[in-house]
């Protein structure tokens, strides 16, 4: 990103006030197990509706702030990406109106349409993506890391665990998949370029009846693009699985660990409710940062191919 900076510095205000909204989201959302925790122990346990009616009170309200500052955000996060992506289109096309002759035989025109449109497209959604989720997930991890531990330090140690587990898990397979991204914009290219030239040549194509020919070209080049990305998604998918078998691992430990500690009055229900809330909010943060993750490693290959011109 700090290649870009030159026409991102024009959003900064946008860029500065994104990772605000972002926390005011994040603690809104990780703040309810708690409430719900208060609502289970003090009030259902202790038929005190006094307290439901105040803590439900209180998580309606969060609820309705956390939502006016996720519209907000999504508002300023949109604007500042397609605004980056527009300038970015911009400056890239001002720069191949400087190109010589033989720098435009070079990338071929079909090449460059493709990175003018698909691969600034891919980069745009990074910054989108960068404004509200890049800081988003690893916050609501550390957070709620955080309500985890204070909750019961027993049972956190599991999540602590399992997070480096993870982690690796995902960048094994990345680095696996990341050298197909290149592949699949490079395959874009062909195609556009079977798609250009019969277009421009269509009367020519036609005088000569090669319909049938031209047909087998794209189709060719339009299964070679189909396999090329159905590689790169296999690879890419297989994040998805192996996340939600280790966190359902994690669940059964925690549940199984957590309930014997009810038992014996080491953690009362509704902590062990909330306990599982946070779990499901972690896994939630890794699967939106591995979902990063993975545009970042797609964007990384448009970027280069930008970046050339």
């Amino acid at each position: 990103m700090r290649i870009y900076w030159e026409i991102l510095k024009k959003y900064k205000v946008s860029l500065m006030l994104s990772p605000v909204l972002v926390l005011i989201g994040v603690l809104s959302e990780t703040i309810q197990p708690q409430f719900m925790a208060k609502i289970v122990d003090d009030g259902v346990m202790l038929r005190d509706l006094s307290v439901i009616s105040e803590t439900g009170i209180y998580m309606i309200l969060i609820s309705i702030m956390g939502l006016i500052v996720s519209i907000i955000n999504v508002y300023v996060s949109s604007r500042a990406s397609i605004g980056f992506g527009t300038d970015l289109r911009t400056a890239l096309f001002n720069k191949i109106q400087q190109l010589s002759f033989t720098e435009i035989d070079r990338f071929n025109s079909a090449s460059l349409i493709t990175r003018l449109t698909n691969d600034i497209t891919k980069i745009q959604q990074i910054i989108l993506m960068s404004m509200r989720l890049l800081l988003r997930s690893p916050l609501m991890l550390v957070m709620a890391l955080f309500f985890v531990i204070r909750i019961n330090a027993d049972l956190s140690l599991i999540m602590l665990g399992v997070i480096p587990v993870l982690g690796l898990s995902v960048y094994l397979i990345l680095r696996k998949g990341f050298p197909f991204f290149l592949k699949v914009q490079q395959k874009v290219d062909q195609l556009n370029a079977v798609v250009r030239e019969n277009l421009i040549n269509i009367r020519v194509v036609k005088s000569f009846v090669r319909e049938d020919y031209e047909t087998r070209k794209f189709t060719h080049s339009s299964e070679e693009l189909r396999d090329m990305v159905i590689k790169a998604s296999n690879i890419v998918v297989s994040i998805f699985p192996v996340m939600q078998l280790i966190m359902n691992i994690s669940v059964i430990l925690i549940l199984w660990i957590g309930g014997g500690k009810v038992i014996i009055g080491e953690l009362k229900v509704g902590e062990r409710i909330s306990f599982v809330n946070y779990l499901a909010q972690i896994l939630m943060s890794l699967m939106m940062h591995s979902r990063v993750i993975m545009n970042f490693a797609r964007a990384s290959a448009s970027s280069k191919r930008i970046l050339e011109v």
